[in-house]
């Protein structure tokens, strides 16, 4: 459900020639037809590998790339082969923002882009299909968590860093789920569509960039439009790496609004697992570092960031003096952010190394000390 503006904009229609192509690009058939392609190159590395552990699956196709080449040595040479529209001098004030403003970002990334992906029934229903989020629900948030403290480390998302590694792994092991539930042989792909999709995965990259912005500039903050643009630039790589096709990845701020605007109004369902997801989300999250904020206060500031509409379609429903609360945190985080763009550079960056800190040790008490138990190896 997309907020009043947004939905006059889409029943507006395209204003210009550029953005009837982007509308015509992303229509509700072609993005359908997206929804029967998955991601072979990575689907063709786990087609073999026994599944034990996700932390052990990119080690095992970098082995046989040595030893056997063929779809591992594919795999890799598409994930180390950089597209020539990449400038990672460019880039780098992206990493910078989503440094800078890591802790609040897990915050909306949270309470607003997961929670209004769960009002998107199609994609939700691989995590109810797993179970996985109802079972362990934090341990998956701080994974995620974990991902993206990792890209926006010093070497960010440059082949053979740290975050590039990172994503890779989750790559694969998105793979691994969509095996686990073709072998398991009780996913409903008439109703569902196939698990993981290019749709579903383009989707995940607006979660992380679109939403996530939109978010924060909801939570006061400024965000220049060089500086969002660079964020958008960042995942823009990012989801090549993770194995979105180029066609779905956006190249303006222009289009990628309106790939937001035909996906949601493609996918917004809400049901019952749509509830129940994001109730659990936030539940298990609540009091929880690095904000310990209760379970109330969280349902304020999804509500604030969603919108009342889709709120109310998944029922969550907060009491006043939450959402006064994050109502009066807006307003001191506005005036935070205004007097942060007076900081000189060095100040800024020491900021972001701060941050990035404070990352670092939330996640290794969310993650009990362990980040290869479930996920990913190491954490920068």
């Amino acid at each position: 459900m997309a907020t009043p503006t947004e939905l006059a904009r889409l029943r507006a229609g395209p204003a210009t020639p550029r953005e009837q192509i982007w509308f015509d690009r992303y229509s509700h058939a072609r993005l359908e037809s997206w929804r029967r392609v998955q991601d072979p190159l990575a689907d063709r590395c786990l087609a073999d590998i026994p599944f034990r552990r996700p932390s052990g699956l990119l080690d095992e196709v970098e082995r046989r790339a040595r030893e056997e080449g063929g779809v591992y040595q594919d795999f890799l040479d598409h994930c180390f082969t950089v597209p020539g529209w990449v400038d990672f001098e460019t880039m780098e004030l992206g990493r910078r923002m989503y440094r800078r403003h890591g802790a609040l970002q897990g915050l909306v990334l949270m309470c607003s882009s997961l929670v209004e992906g769960y009002a998107h029934n199609k994609p939700s229903q691989v995590l109810v299909a797993t179970g996985r989020l109802q079972k362990d629900v934090s341990r998956r948030i701080y994974e995620t968590g974990q991902m993206l403290h990792n890209i926006a480390a010093p070497e960010g998302l440059r082949p053979g860093g740290l975050g590039h590694r990172t994503v890779m792994e989750v790559r694969l092991l998105h793979a691994a789920v969509r095996r686990f539930l073709a072998e398991r042989g009780d996913w409903d792909e008439a109703r569902y569509d196939r698990p993981i999709n290019q749709e579903d995965m383009a989707g995940t990259v607006l979660e992380f960039d679109y939403m996530v912005v939109r978010g924060l500039k909801r939570m006061g903050l400024y965000i220049s439009r060089e500086e969002h643009e660079a964020m958008h630039y960042f995942w823009r790589y990012a989801g090549y790496l993770l194995g979105v096709d180029e066609a779905l990845l956006t190249t303006t701020l222009e289009e990628q609004e309106v790939l937001a605007l035909q996906l949601t109004s493609h996918l917004y369902d809400p049901t019952g697992d749509s509830e129940a997801l994001a109730k659990a989300l936030l539940r298990d999250m609540s009091n929880k570092p690095p904000f310990h904020l209760p379970y109330d206060v969280l349902v304020a500031v999804s509500r604030f960031l969603i919108g009342d509409a889709m709120a109310d379609d998944l029922n969550l429903h907060s009491r006043v003096s939450s959402a006064a609360a994050v109502r009066l945190a807006r307003t001191v985080l506005g005036a935070a952010s205004l007097g942060q763009r007076l900081l000189p550079d060095p100040a800024k960056r020491r900021l972001e190394d701060f941050n990035h800190g404070l990352g670092r040790r939330t996640l290794k008490v969310g993650l009990g000390g362990d980040p290869a138990r479930w996920g990913f190896k190491a954490l920068a």
